[in-house]
């Protein structure tokens, strides 16, 4: 068992204070405009996900739109990013350090040899903590590196002080199997502060790659929380135990029963969600469901509703079937972290595009029910996007081809990197979805 978190929640029988912590509606806004609201996913998919995904960024960076009177980059009105696996790195880093990463991040991760530090933990006898201590585990020790290399000790304490957009580094729960995502909506379920986690530590739990890396685990204190249920659970619990409400409210219900759930063991979060969807698309439906949440978080303003899926996954090898026998070590870490990860995307993309809209409505109600006319705009004028950008649908089959056959690791060479940093620009800029959402903000 690895290191537990250490904070406790002080949290009444009231419930949580939901205007603090680490929450969206919680979390100050920039200057970005009310009228928008962005969310960003990037998959899992090793550091050829965080190349493409950085990629992607820097193409948002230079995509212009116009909005109340005002040109601005796209990428400063985001306000909502989900990451697992590889894609946690480029989310947690700009969450931190915003547009140095357009400076720094090349150089701090992206062409780093960071295979050579998990060599070097197997390798070398001063880096055995992890075999002799049985609650230190070698994702502790990936910890340890990432904060050297890039997080440098921060906390959510420091995610809350810099505002939106939220960062939601998602993991895998392999005690039942579901999403886990770092932000304090969740931790509120085992009634823990999340300010005081470190980053890097949520960032390994995201990168927890089975059979290489040990889970890392926390403590459940959902005991001291004087029974606490959230209203959403007990809505959920009400609706037809066929809904996916009621399936959800009973999840939560294992969290908040600390006696049985004592411990949280996290790993890749790519094994429950490797297009980091499937915690939006829970929130969707527990603030689809409140109306006053809506209007807490500011979403009563909203417009435009964007969901973009920047999606560096490759595609399957398609010349197993023609082989007799799929043996190698390659070959069997390629099937776990790929093909059994990605069997379900299709189904989380069509869900996620079902639930865009379950928001688009539930917010056009919202608005309507404030009047027929908000900020100039009729109430009803309310649209969502959902943008799918790629590496399995570059236009190029031999540059598709070239892509998809990097492999899934932590280490790449740098004319890859170069390459899929280009390819993700490219596919912003090429997009005929955003085109379409641009055109929709003209008056």
């Amino acid at each position: 068992m690895n290191r537990s978190l250490p904070a406790k929640a002080d949290v009444a029988t009231a419930g949580p204070d939901l205007s603090k912590g680490y929450r969206f509606g919680a979390l100050p806004p920039t200057d970005n405009s009310p009228e928008l609201f962005v969310a960003l996913a990037f998959s899992g998919g090793g550091k050829r996900s965080a190349a493409f995904g950085y990629g992607a960024l820097t193409g948002l960076r230079d995509l212009t739109i116009k909005i109340g009177g005002r040109e601005r980059r796209l990428l400063d009105e985001v306000d909502s990013m989900s990451a697992v696996s590889g894609g946690s790195f480029p989310a947690a880093y700009y969450g931190l350090y915003r547009d140095k990463i357009f400076t720094d991040f090349e150089k701090d991760f992206l062409r780093v040899d960071l295979e050579s530090y998990i060599y070097g933990m197997y390798l070398l006898p001063w880096n055995w903590e992890w075999w002799f201590n049985p609650l230190y585990g070698t994702n502790d020790q990936m910890e340890k590196i990432y904060d050297q290399l890039m997080f440098h000790g921060a906390t959510y304490a420091d995610l809350i002080k810099l505002g939106r957009p939220l960062i939601s580094i998602d993991a895998t729960d392999v005690n039942f199997g579901t999403v886990f995502p770092f932000v304090q909506d969740q931790f509120d379920l085992i009634c823990s502060d999340l300010s005081s986690f470190p980053v890097a530590r949520a960032v390994a739990a995201s990168n927890g790659f089975p059979v290489l890396f040990t889970p890392i685990t926390l403590e459940n204190h959902a005991e001291d929380c004087n029974g606490w249920v959230p209203g959403w659970v007990t809505r959920g619990e009400a609706k037809s135990a066929n809904s996916r409400e009621h399936y959800l409210a009973q999840f939560a219900r294992l969290y908040l029963d600390g006696k049985n759930t004592k411990y949280i063991h996290l790993m890749d979060g790519g094994i429950a969600d490797n297009l980091a969807m499937r915690g939006f698309i829970n929130s969707i439906l527990a603030y689809a469901d409140d109306p006053e949440r809506i209007r807490f978080a500011g979403l009563d303003k909203a417009r435009r509703v964007l969901l973009v899926s920047v999606d560096g996954q490759a595609s399957r090898d398609t010349s197993w079937p023609t082989q007799r026998t799929v043996s190698s070590i390659g070959q069997i870490f390629s099937a776990v972290s790929g093909t059994q990860i990605d069997s379900y995307n299709f189904e989380t993309s069509m869900l996620a595009q079902l639930q865009l809209q379950e928001m688009v409505k539930a917010i056009r109600q919202v608005r309507c029910e404030e009047g027929a006319v908000i900020d100039g705009h009729p109430c009803e004028d309310v649209e969502g996007y959902f943008i799918h950008l790629s590496l399995q649908e570059i236009a190029d089959p031999a540059l598709r081809a070239r892509l998809a056959a990097i492999p899934t690791g932590l280490t790449i060479p740098d004319a890859d990197v170069d390459q899929l940093v280009e390819v993700g620009a490219t596919e912003v800029k090429n997009s005929p979805e955003l085109a379409a959402f641009r055109a929709s903000l003209e008056p």
